[in-house]
Parts: C-alpha cells; sequence; structure tokens
C-alpha cells in the first residue's frame, strides 16, 4: 500500500548555485575523512581519501601538507617534499608547508641521503627482480637500519625473507609496517600468508569458535512467551483478505488520483533541475579533472628535477657517505676503520654545508679522542706482547697527530725494544730537536743515550 501522504524528495547538493562552494565542501568532507584515518594510524587509506580531496580543491593546503606528512611518516620524504612544494607554491601566505621544508632543511645532508636510500631501494629491487635475492636482503637490512619507517623497504624484505622461507622474519618487518600503517593492504595479505605458515592463523579461528560456541544465557537474552490462544487459519485468511480490500477501495477512490497528479507534477520539476544542475557539475568535474592531470605532469616535473639534482652531486653525496661511514664507524668502536677513512678524506672536494660543519665535527673528535684512544691501545698491544699491531696503532696515531711528543717518543722506545736502534735514535732526536720543551725530550736524551 502507498502512503497516504505523498513526500518530495530530499534537498541535495545540487541545488547550490555556488558550485565552487559545493567542490570546496566535498574537498573538505573528504579531508575530515583522511584525516580521521590518519589519526587511526590507517596512513594508506588516509592518502587515498587526501587525493580525493585535491581532485576536487588543488588550493585545499591542510589535505596537501597532511598528505606530505603521510608521506614523511611511511618514509617517502621526497614525496612529502613533493607536495609540500607544491603547497607553498599554490598559498605562498602562513602555509605550515614553508615550516616543514626549513625543518628538513635545518638537517644537514637529509636531501643527499634520501637519494642514496632511493637508490638502494631501486638497485634491491633490480636484484630481487634478477635473481640476487641474498644480496637484496643484505642491501633492504642496511637501508632499514638507517630508516626502519621506509615502508616500502620492509614490505620487499618481508616479501623476501616469505620466498626464503624465513617466516618470522617476514612477520617481524610486517608487524613494523602495520605499526605505522595499520591497514595497509599488502602488509596484511602477506601477514595472513605468514600466519597461514606458522600455523597463527589456526589458532586464531579456533579462539574465535570457542569464544562464539556454547554461549550461556545472559541476563539481557529474552525469552517469547508461548501463546495461551492462536487464531485458526481460516480466521487468519478471512482478516487478510478483508483488510486488503478496505484499504485497496479507499485508496483508489479517494488518494490515488490526486497523489498521481502532484507526484507526476514534482517528479517533473525535479527531473528538469536536476538535469540542468548535472550538466553543470559536470561541465566542472571535466575542469577539475584537467587542472589534475596538469598539477600530475607537476609532480613529475618535479620528480625529474630531484633525480637531475641527485646526479648532478654525485661527487657531493660520495663524499656524504664517506662521512657517515666514519661516523658510524666511530660510533660502533671501529676507531681503526675510522681512522683510516679518515686519512683518506680528499679535502679539496669538502668546500660547502653540511659536509664542512661534518668534518670539522669529525676533525674534533679524531684530532683528541680518537687519537688518544689508538696511543692507548698500540700501548695495550705493546704490552700483551702483540708489537707489530702496537707498531701499526702508533702509525696511525702519528698520522692523524704527528706533532705529539708522546706517541714519537712510544713508537722509538717500541722499535728499539726490536733493536731497531738507528730508526729509534731518529725519531728520538726528533722529540729533542722540535719539543725540547716537553718532558719527552730529557727521557728521549736518556734513551739515546747522552
Amino acid at each position: 500500500m502507498l502512503p497516504s501522504e505523498v513526500k518530495t524528495w530530499p534537498p541535495v547538493s545540487m541545488q547550490m548555485r555556488d558550485y565552487n562552494a559545493l567542490l570546496t565542501r566535498i574537498a573538505n568532507a573528504y579531508y575530515n575523512l583522511g584525516l580521521e584515518r590518519a589519526q587511526l594510524s590507517d596512513l594508506s587509506g588516509a592518502a587515498e581519501l587526501l587525493k580525493r580531496s585535491l581532485r576536487f580543491d588543488k588550493y585545499q593546503t591542510d589535505a596537501r601538507n597532511l598528505l606530505g606528512l603521510i608521506y614523511y611518516e611511511m618514509g617517502e620524504v621526497s614525496e612529502a617534499l613533493v607536495q609540500w612544494v607544491i603547497s607553498l607554491n599554490l598559498s605562498p601566505e602562513d602555509n605550515r608547508a614553508d615550516h616543514y621544508l626549513d625543518e628538513i632543511q635545518r638537517k644537514p645532508g637529509i636531501i643527499a641521503q634520501e637519494g642514496l636510500l632511493i637508490r638502494r631501494f631501486n638497485q634491491a629491487l633490480h636484484q630481487a627482480q634478477h635473481g640476487a635475492e641474498d644480496l637484496a636482503i643484505i642491501s633492504l637490512n642496511q637501508i632499514i637500519r638507517v630508516k626502519p619507517d621506509y615502508v616500502k623497504a620492509q614490505i620487499l624484505l618481508a616479501l623476501l625473507y616469505l620466498d626464503a622461507g624465513q617466516n618470522t622474519k617476514a612477520g617481524k618487518s610486517l608487524m613494523k609496517v602495520l605499526s605505522i600503517d595499520r591497514n595497509n593492504r599488502l602488509a596484511l595479505i602477506l601477514m595472513d600468508e605468514v600466519k597461514k605458515r606458522t600455523g597463527r592463523a589456526e589458532v586464531e579461528r579456533n579462539r574465535m569458535k570457542n569464544a562464539f560456541s556454547h554461549r550461556r544465557l545472559e541476563d539481557d537474552d529474552v525469552i517469547l512467551p508461548k501463546e495461551k490462544k492462536q487464531a485458526t487459519a481460516g480466521q487468519t485468511v478471512m482478516h487478510l483478505l478483508l483488510g486488503t480490500l478496505l484499504g485497496l477501495g479507499i485508496f483508489m477512490l479517494l488518494i490515488l488520483p490526486s497523489q498521481r497528479r502532484s507526484y507526476n507534477l514534482a517528479a517533473n520539476e525535479r527531473i528538469a533541475q536536476n538535469s540542468s544542475e548535472l550538466n553543470d557539475l559536470n561541465a566542472r568535474y571535466s575542469e577539475l579533472s584537467g587542472e589534475y592531470e596538469s598539477m600530475s605532469a607537476a609532480y613529475q616535473d618535479a620528480s625529474e628535477r630531484l633525480s637531475a639534482f641527485e646526479e648532478e652531486n654525485a661527487a657531493f653525496t660520495s663524499m656524504y657517505r664517506t662521512l657517515v661511514g666514519i661516523q658510524n664507524d666511530y660510533a660502533a668502536g671501529e676507531l681503526v676503520s675510522a681512522a683510516t677513512e679518515y686519512l683518506g678524506i680528499d679535502r679539496s672536494l669538502i668546500n660547502e654545508e653540511p659536509l664542512t660543519g661534518m668534518l670539522a665535527e669529525i676533525d674534533r673528535y679524531m684530532l683528541n679522542e680518537g687519537f688518544d684512544q689508538l696511543v692507548s691501545m698500540g700501548t695495550a698491544a705493546w704490552n700483551g706482547g702483540q708489537l707489530q699491531n702496537a707498531e701499526s696503532l702508533y702509525d696511525l696515531a702519528l698520522q692523524i697527530n704527528g706533532a705529539d711528543p708522546e706517541a714519537l717518543f712510544l713508537k722509538a722506545r717500541l722499535i728499539q725494544s726490536q733493536g731497531r736502534v738507528t730508526e729509534a735514535n731518529a725519531i728520538f732526536d726528533v722529540i729533542v730537536g722540535e719539543h725540547p720543551e716537553s718532558p719527552y725530550a730529557e727521557r728521549a736524551m736518556q734513551a739515546r743515550g747522552y
């Protein structure tokens, strides 16, 4: 039975005459949904919603900046930079992207480091595609050691571990991805495969089955009482027929004619109005699609310019890698390796920040703490009977600071104890002649015999 009252169609957003305001509202709605997803750590889902927001309003600065932050959180720094640069170009005034870009510039060498990580990831991907899975795993482990939140690297590493049958290691990589992006589709698929291989999937199914079986009756459960008296089948059918005939008669005589006329009139007006507005919106959508294609081209151009910048600064990247390697070796206690690399630096290639700042810092600790540790290591090796190793350590220290009278005296005494008197006397003479005020000058003369 049709209702007795005709209800008009609910008003829709197409009735708005200002289509720019309509598109802005749609973009804002997608942005709000993306923000909620991001707050729930669903980064990939948030990124898709923010991209939709930008399709409707490329000037949605908050959406573009948030998309850049999501890329940054997932380890895609170059993608984040592209979004922030575009955002700043479109809205230069009071734009949060300016702060993000300034923070990036304050971190020395981050662009060069990101370029290096991207090339390493591409190299690992090429190795994985051409049968060198072991080398790819090594490269990816080096990447995530520096940058554990690099989602693409973690997923590729998990895939290679699965292929190699190392299911536990694959699970660890996927857990890291899901801690960053809880609904990452590829990570969830691979995690299902890990659970199947390790037996976790069956355990979880049994746990769910036990949770919902043999359910005890709760206080809120409703028990329907038995009916004391039921109508016969004939009585039920008769009641239904009488009610149907009565209702149909009233509807046909009183309601249907006037309802049909008003319904048709309203429907025709609505169809005409909606058709006009739909045509206008389609035209606007086509225009926005063109703008989106233009932005895609701008993004591609920015990516190409970033690649060109990285290629033009190959020497910068190589020297940056060397300095970072020295810092890492020193921090790991590999002092001999750090000192050897330090002595091999080509200082003519270091003439701009952040390399000059990094080299100054390395000079500071290599000429002080590093030098002292090498001398102490040489003396410890001498006391332990490792004479050749002790001499090598003294030589390495003297290459860093050849003017230190203590290190000179210790080396001279070491080689004197081995019977190399002529070499030792030459060093004693240097101490006496160049460091006469040093307490080691008198000791050198005594060891020299005058």
